[in-house]
């Protein structure tokens, strides 16, 4: 077996345990289970996160020798990011709170098409497909589109 086979395999391990939580995700959100849905959305991102941290190769010259022009570096950090925010809650919570100033806030919530809130109102929420983290917007439909693009080009990788 080539070392990029046991990239590959990972890589390959990572998109299916992400296209299973996108649909829990969907499954939770259709049923408007709000606690589900979050949590979901979080497994979705850790699997995400695992795909760009390994596809991200700017400072492991090990792995971008191994990879070559093989594999394609698809850039994920923005969702990266996302998933910082989850993991990293209590340090976002805290920002939160020092800037809070009484105003209607969002967390956790299904929110339709909200209008004319301040952006930091939402500090978790759910737009449609769009989550919305503190002033920031993620399309996680978009996020799962790049990778099941990156899935079919995987697949075509001699092994």
């Amino acid at each position: 077996m080539d070392k990029i086979d046991v990239y590959i395999g990972e890589l390959n391990t990572q998109i299916m345990f992400t296209k299973m939580s996108y649909q829990n995700f969907e499954e939770s959100y259709s049923r408007n289970d709000v606690q589900r849905t979050f949590m979901n959305i979080h497994h979705f991102l850790i699997h995400v996160s695992n795909i760009d941290k390994i596809l991200d190769v700017r400072h492991n010259r090990f792995r971008e020798n191994i990879f070559g022009d093989n594999i394609p570096l698809t850039d994920l950090r923005q969702f990266r990011r996302l998933r910082n925010h989850l993991e990293h809650f209590d340090e976002r919570l805290d920002k939160w709170i020092k800037e809070y100033n009484g105003y209607t806030f969002f967390d956790m919530n299904f929110i339709k098409g909200a209008k004319g809130f301040p952006r930091k109102a939402f500090l978790r929420a759910l737009d449609g497909k769009i989550m919305k983290f503190y002033g920031e917007d993620y399309d996680l439909e978009l996020l799962l589109k790049i990778i099941l693009e990156l899935e079919a080009e995987l697949s075509k990788i001699k092994k």
